[in-house]
């Protein structure tokens, strides 16, 4: 049997499709293990020490991270904060999104580096959980530094992300098999 040829475009393409997947999974495993960090009128202590991740995206921070990137990115646009509502549709939206642009990247870096799919997605979902969870929100202002938070917290956010990765993993081999072998 032949070994398939390495192909970014379709890497990232596979990648984005399992990324999205990836992202909707996320949103799954949170409402399974008691999501809803994030509920409307709580106190921004109250959230802190009760919720768990948002069941809207699995981050840490009090509102949905998701949330506040859309309403960020809304605001020159239209002049004015969003509404409740429009929040939940631009988060829900950011974060797929994200989560898509995320695999297309894993994606495209399993074509070219076979390695990266080591361990089955999970350090590329924990990597996402560093990057965006611990270190990206906190410096975009979306949420109060990782030591505000109990561990638990933290800890339900990285299973949230592990799902991510596996799940990208999962769709990204469905669709392009194992990695590639590289021909000069």
């Amino acid at each position: 049997m032949r070994a398939r040829q390495s192909n970014p475009v379709l890497g990232a393409a596979a990648g984005a499709l399992g990324g999205l997947a990836g992202a909707w999974a996320m949103v799954c495993f949170n409402r399974l293990i008691g999501g809803g960090g994030f509920r409307p009128g709580d106190s921004h202590p109250e959230r802190r020490v009760h919720a768990r991740p948002n069941d809207t995206d699995a981050t840490i921070s009090d509102e949905p991270g998701s949330m506040q990137a859309a309403d960020a990115l809304a605001r020159p646009a239209l002049g004015r904060p969003l509404s409740e509502g429009e929040k939940l549709a631009g988060g829900t939206l950011v974060h797929h999104v994200f989560g898509a642009l995320a695999g297309a990247m894993y994606g495209a870096a399993a074509e070219t580096q076979p390695a990266t799919t080591a361990g089955a997605g999970i350090p590329f979902g924990m990597s996402v959980w560093l990057a965006a969870d611990e270190i990206g929100l906190p410096l975009a202002g979306f949420s109060a530094t990782p030591f505000r938070y109990p561990a638990s917290r933290h800890a339900a956010a990285l299973a949230s992300h592990v799902v991510y990765g596996l799940t990208v993993e999962g769709v990204r081999r469905l669709l392009r098999g194992t990695p590639a072998v590289k021909t000069a």
